[in-house]
């Protein structure tokens, strides 16, 4: 742009000026003039002395600390033109200032004949060039700046993105490794609370049974307190079994998620009433973890149906294609606000879209009152590797 400009310059007749010309840029902190750019033909010299130009320093200097136009009638005459460079000829100056709303951006000089001679309107017309070329300036140096703080700024987001991203990962693998170490003492305590704890409410009911038939019990009322003991006991055997099944069933590690699913709906059936429909292919096996975080996200899915919805039946549906798993549950009850589906408010939700991060799936939650909800569980094929 610079260039075009003092290209048309040097060449409008009326300023009789010199095909030379130059552009320096104001550092109003450092106080100098730094030069830009120059059109026409320097010396390597001149372009190395003039690189930078102090404040009140030779003509362009003195010109950035006043402001003011200044003409120079030669350059050997002017005292003011205090720089020489070998083998310069005689020539005058029209320095301009170049001030954008009474802001010094730079300085533009020009050559011309010794004792030039100014037309009528030249010192107009050279302020008003000055005051066009400095607008023009400012608004790219601005536009410069903004890009840079443009590109700052991305490559902060960007860096910042990136540790985000990877404290994610690591809140997200240790959250696996939490839920992993839950899963684990889940089926350890559902282990000793069937086993130790079973065998021994067994064997009590087997003392009972024994002492029953004790000739001392015949008395109705020690017999009617053996039998109350027994059936208590064998009431807790039972709940007992519920309670290592709640906390990892036993069909899950022993037949595969689909069977698990299967009998998930079962339990919710008989306790609520709600007509529970499975469709899986019992084919479909996954790895552990993997199964694990699924059960637990369907479990999660049936205790809202039973807590909210109001429901009476429900379509549960298992299946993959090439790049994903899916679990569908889909109940016919009144249905939530969609407003409400994006909220953390329900912990519930919340949980289960963790559960499902960990293994690099979503969950998507159609819903809308009075036309029940749809939960849609989906993750990669190769999650089941993990």
């Amino acid at each position: 742009m610079l260039h075009q400009v003092m290209k048309t310059l040097t060449g409008f007749q009326e300023l009789d000026v010199e095909a030379k010309a130059g552009v320096f840029l104001a550092d109003p902190e450092g106080k100098v003039l730094r030069l830009y750019t120059t059109y026409g033909e320097f010396t390597d010299e001149f372009l190395e002395k003039e690189r930078e130009v102090p404040y009140g320093d030779c003509l362009c200097g003195r010109v950035a600390e006043s402001g003011q136009l200044l003409m120079s009638d030669s350059c050997f005459s002017d005292t003011r033109h205090e720089r020489r460079f070998q083998n310069m000829t005689p020539h005058g100056h029209y320095i301009i200032p170049l001030k954008s709303r009474d802001k010094l951006v730079g300085v533009l000089f020009l050559y011309t004949e010794t004792h030039p001679t100014w037309y009528r309107f030249s010192q107009e017309v050279l302020l008003s060039i000055g005051r066009l070329i400095a607008g023009a300036i400012e608004r790219n140096l601005n536009e410069e700046e903004l890009m840079r703080y443009r590109q700052n700024l991305e490559s902060i987001v960007a860096e910042r993105t990136c540790e985000l991203t990877g404290m994610r990962e690591q809140l997200r693998k240790l959250n696996q490794r939490m839920e992993d170490v839950r899963e684990e003492e889940k089926k350890r305590i559902s282990r000793e609370v069937h086993d130790q704890l079973g065998q021994s409410l067994t064997a009590i009911n087997l003392d009972l049974s024994w002492l029953d038939k004790q000739d001392g019990a015949a008395e109705p009322v020690i017999h009617e307190k053996i039998q109350g003991m027994r059936d208590l006991v064998q009431d807790t055997i039972g709940l007992t079994q519920k309670i290592a099944a709640e906390l990892r069933p036993p069909v899950l590690d022993l037949m595969g998620l689909p069977s698990a699913l299967e009998w998930q709906a079962r339990q919710f059936e008989q306790s609520t009433g709600v007509v529970c429909r499975v469709k899986v292919n019992r084919d479909l096996q996954l790895a552990s973890g993997v199964s694990t975080g699924v059960f637990r996200i369907f479990q999660e899915t049936l205790t809202n149906i039973t807590r909210h919805a109001e429901a009476k039946n429900v379509v549960v549906t298992f299946s993959r294609n090439q790049e994903a798993w899916e679990l569908i549950v889909k109940d016919d009850g009144r249905g939530m606000d969609p407003a409400k589906l994006s909220g953390a408010s329900s912990l519930g939700l919340l949980g289960m879209r963790e559960r499902a991060l960990i293994l690099n799936g979503s969950v998507e939650i159609e819903s809308a009152p009075g036309c029940g909800t749809l939960v849609r569980v989906s993750f990669p094929v190769k999650s089941n590797e993990s």
